[in-house]
């Protein structure tokens, strides 16, 4: 009785961690344990391109495997995602429903939800006892994901198409940031689930001369961190349990073994009874009877049962024990037999390519289709310029010569050191008296341009136009004023060709789609012959004048080519199928094409690139891998030429030593893939 009520005080409530992100799904089920979050389980990332709720019921399933039988499942989920899925800091409506429809699928109760790029700042903050001041850098294949942190505090966040270098990208983001800070912080957080291109794209920052950018203010070059993949589930861990109790740090008991475990021999068999499962392993609990009878072993067909007597009259026992085998019987047959399973092998495929050209018209069918799209985008400038006022005062001109002279406005006057001044008005100034009485007279004066610089003292003397300073001059009568200067924000050249071009590849990219939306899904559009012409194009700013930013609204008309799939693809396995090897097959799903452009409109040039993956019989493998746990099919799935790695997707409700594959052949759905 003490050790029941024992176990019940040390039962603690788990819960799930679900990461979502734009590629990769992680899962982790986790307790609060002495004040900190303690790691149960984790799976590793999957990557999932489909069905969201697919790729998170994998997940689950692969946490759940490692866990004792009596462990009882999480309910209540706290939701990882990245910044982009946000929106006034509510999650957008279109991934709500995402969540809803997980949740639905597979009877999960939401708790909450983290933001990736927070959490990780907060799990920093734990691990090296100091709030995090940084920028944090999401990496996917089509954009980043940018946060900046300044003693924990989030100041600002950003989410930036890629191009070709990242390093662009990253000052195109922190360009975007508008904060109080006036350094930004000098270290960088890398994360995403392929720590190879995390090292390359560390490479690329690294290279970067940051002192000769100018528009971004670092105390130092930023030191490049990458954060390990496995640490980001930590970090929503980490931020759940902190919102629901005090936690300072999280324990990860999971254990990570990448070599194939050494499995028992009689595992290793196609078991053809359940030796070794009792009546506990399933679920129930049962007293011991006196006299219990022994129960038979039983074969896998069908046994004949015995008429049971349903008379009580000094045999409850007996009545009890047999309706538990038949229980047994039923369950372990369910088991046998219903269990459904997918199992994806992934293959390094054999590539094969080919360039060809294509008449449109007599050897491929084409049409022209149409679409407007309009949009506007708004960029910092990073043009400067100099403004301000210029000097201004009065001169006496005086005249040595034995004639009258005549200034007209704008005369020019230099000064020792080449400033110069211009007259205001034209003026007549007489011939001289005698040596020491020259003509004179007095003239307003303004510097030719601005600053301060142009401020001359009084009593300085200045050459008047082409005349020698020895016969004419002109001497300042009291200190010049107003001049002065000072740099602005302006728009620039650059600015609006910039802005012309993002904002084009985004209506590109807008037009693409509808184009396509256009088409039934056995056409396509040929991309290289996407044109456009402009209907409008209006820029908030000249170049030249004062503004923090530029606006651009733009509409654009799209027209480009359509062809046939099917027919396409006939012409390419035509090409390709006599160079297929022995052994391998050419479907039509791993065929991809990229166009070129071409010089003349009624051609156009293709290339074929084609993964031939092994000619294999799904039907034989999944006989072979029949009744097997994962691991022992695994390591007979290594004899497929090119094999790289299995996925299995096996019902959440089996674990332990009940968690094979299907006995049944026909209940495993083989998947030949190539590798991504």
């Amino acid at each position: 009785m003490l050790d029941f009520l024992k176990k019940n005080e040390e039962a603690r409530e788990a819960y799930w961690s679900i990461l979502i992100e734009s590629q990769w799904v992680t899962s982790a089920i986790w307790q609060i344990k002495d004040g900190k979050v303690e790691i149960v389980a984790s799976s590793p990332g999957t990557r999932w391109e489909g069905d969201l709720s697919e790729a998170v019921d994998a997940t689950l399933s692969s946490c759940t495997q490692s866990l004792a039988e009596d462990f009882q499942d999480p309910s209540k989920t706290v939701f990882g995602v990245s910044s982009s899925w946000l929106e006034n800091g509510n999650i957008k409506e279109e991934y709500l429903l995402k969540l809803k429809k997980i949740c639905g699928d597979l009877s999960l109760v939401p708790s909450g939800f983290v933001v990736l790029p927070e959490a990780i700042s907060h799990f920093i903050k734990s691990k090296e006892q100091t709030f995090f001041s940084g920028i944090t850098l999401g990496v996917s294949d089509g954009s980043l994901d940018l946060s900046v942190f300044n003693l924990g505090k989030l100041v600002g966040t950003t989410v930036v198409s890629r191009s070709i270098l990242v390093s662009d990208d990253l000052l195109e983001g922190l360009s975007r940031l508008t904060t109080d800070l006036q350094n930004f912080p000098s270290r960088i957080i890398l994360y995403n689930q392929k720590e190879t291109e995390l090292e390359e794209i560390k490479n690329n920052l690294d290279k970067i001369d940051w002192e000769k950018i100018e528009t971004l203010k670092f105390l130092h070059a930023p030191t490049i961190e990458i954060l390990n993949p496995n640490e980001k589930i930590l970090a929503v861990s980490l931020a759940g349990g902190s919102e629901i109790s005090q936690v300072d740090g999280v324990l990860d008991n999971t254990e990570t073994d990448t070599n194939v475990p050494n499995v028992p021999e009689e595992e290793i068999k196609n078991i053809s009874e359940p030796e070794g499962i009792t009546v506990a392993d399933l679920g129930f609990v049962v007293d011991t009877p006196k006299n219990f009878p022994k129960l038979p072993k039983f074969d896998i067909q069908l046994p004949k049962f015995p008429k049971i007597n349903f008379s009580f009259s000094g045999k409850p026992f007996i009545f009890g024990g047999i309706s538990l085998f038949v229980v047994f019987i039923l369950f372990f047959l369910a088991w046998w037999f219903l269990p459904k399973a997918t199992v994806t092998i992934f293959v390094a495929p054999k590539k094969l390519e080919d360039n060809i050209t294509i008449n449109l018209g007599s050897d491929l069918s084409a049409d022209t289709v149409e679409t407007l799209v309009a949009g506007e985008k708004t960029k910092s400038t990073t043009g400067i310029k100099t403004v301000g006022e210029k000097a201004k005062g009065q001169v006496k001109i005086q005249n040595g010569t034995a004639f009258p002279i005549n200034l007209v406005a704008g005369t020019v006057l230099l000064s020792s050191s080449d400033l110069r001044f211009v007259t205001s008005k034209q003026a007549s100034v007489s011939g001289a008296l005698s040596p020491s009485e020259p003509g004179t007279t007095v003239l307003d004066v303004e510097a030719g341009n601005i600053g301060s610089e142009y401020n001359l003292a009084k009593d300085e003397i200045l050459k008047v136009g082409n005349y020698p300073k020895a016969e004419v001059d002109a001497t300042i009568t009291a200190n010049f004023t107003g001049g002065s200067s000072r740099q602005i924000s302006a728009v620039s050249e650059d600015d609006r060709k910039k802005l012309l071009a993002e904002l084009t590849k985004e209506l590109t990219n807008q037009a693409q789609t509808k184009l396509a939306g256009q088409l039934s899904s056995e056409k396509m559009i040929v991309d290289t012959s996407i044109v456009f012409e402009s209907e409008e194009e209006d820029f908030s700013n000249k170049v030249g004048d004062e503004a923090s930013t530029i606006k651009l609204s733009l509409n654009l008309k799209f027209t480009a080519i359509a062809i046939s799939k099917n027919d396409l693809t006939i012409i390419s396995k035509k090409t390709l199928e006599e160079r297929v090897p022995s052994g391998f097959i050419l479907r039509d799903d791993q065929i991809s094409y990229s166009f070129t452009d071409g010089e003349e409109k009624e051609k156009i040039t293709v290339k074929i690139a084609a993964n031939l993956l092994p000619s294999i019989n799904t039907v034989d493998i999944a006989k072979k891998i029949a009744g097997r746990y994962p691991t022992v099919a695994e390591e007979y799935l290594q004899s497929i030429p090119g094999f790289v790695n299995a996925e299995f997707r096996l019902p959440p409700l089996l674990r332990g030593k009940l968690a094979t594959l299907p006995h049944v052949s026909k209940n495993i759905e083989v998947v030949l893939s190539s590798e991504q």
